[in-house]
């Protein structure tokens, strides 16, 4: 949606959801210059790049300055040779091919941030060159009246919930050295407790029921594994039993 007045923007929007958003307020310092909202459930990440794919080549205009450097490739032209003169006076390096004028070195045309001249954009437009693209670019995003600026955007999900991790860990690890107790040390903390009781009830022989609990859970384990591995044993079959040959009668003794 198009943006073209604060006032009227939020006119729209009061109407839509039936009156004012406090939430809302947040966007008032975005809306300036030329900005449109769009409105949508999907994941940012993956809109923004569809948005900013989006552009559109763009001749060259007197006046406009010029986002990127743009340089004129060597090469045959196309024009006929009455327009060599144009060429030289702007120091172009030209020759005439095959009955066309041909440049014979890169020539660069526009400056980023400087304005285009005159002869550059007639320049780039006997060339037939449109050196600028434009589209939209997404600058922020409103959620829930918090906005997230593009260097928050620049950031995939994957790196964001990288750098997440390494600082939950980093104050998990200051939480614990200072001695004090945060939301993220909490499980940690009853953890370390729970290992001095057990460790004090089986030195003095008090029994803790939390304690036997979790020593019998532990000791359980193992018996039920061996049951299972026994279980095929008993299904196996017998192997037969080696036959017992007797022994040959000792020889007789000669008178």
């Amino acid at each position: 949606m198009r943006v073209e007045g604060v006032d009227e923007e939020f006119k729209h929007l009061e109407q839509q959801f039936g009156g004012k958003i406090p939430e809302l307020a947040a966007l008032t310092p975005l809306l300036k210059e030329k900005v449109a909202l769009i409105f949508t459930d999907a994941s940012v990440y993956e809109l923004r790049g569809k948005i900013e794919a989006n552009k559109v080549p763009t001749e060259a205009r007197v006046g406009v300055v010029s986002p990127i450097d743009f340089t004129a490739p060597a090469g045959p032209t196309g024009l006929d040779p009455s327009q060599i003169n144009f060429f030289h006076a702007l120091n172009i390096s030209t020759k005439i091919v095959k009955g066309q004028i041909e440049i014979t070195k890169d020539f660069k045309v526009c400056t980023k941030g400087k304005k285009v001249k005159a002869s550059e954009a007639a320049l780039l437009k006997k060339l037939n060159l449109k050196p600028f693209e434009y589209g939209m670019k997404v600058a922020s995003v409103y959620d829930d009246g918090s906005i997230l600026p593009e260097a928050i955007l620049n950031l995939d999900p994957a790196s964001l919930l990288t750098k997440f991790e390494t600082g939950v860990r980093n104050i998990t690890s200051l939480s614990l050295g200072a001695g004090y107790p945060i939301e993220a040390t909490i499980p940690l903390i009853i953890g370390n407790a729970f290992r001095n009781i057990a460790a004090l009830s089986l030195e003095t022989g008090y029994k803790v029921k939390e304690v036997e609990s979790a020593a019998s859970s532990a000791t359980s384990a193992p018996a039920k594994t061996e049951a299972k591995k026994e279980e095929p044993k008993k299904e196996a079959a017998k192997p037969k039993q080696e036959e017992k040959v007797a022994p040959p009668p000792p020889p007789k003794e000669e008178e």
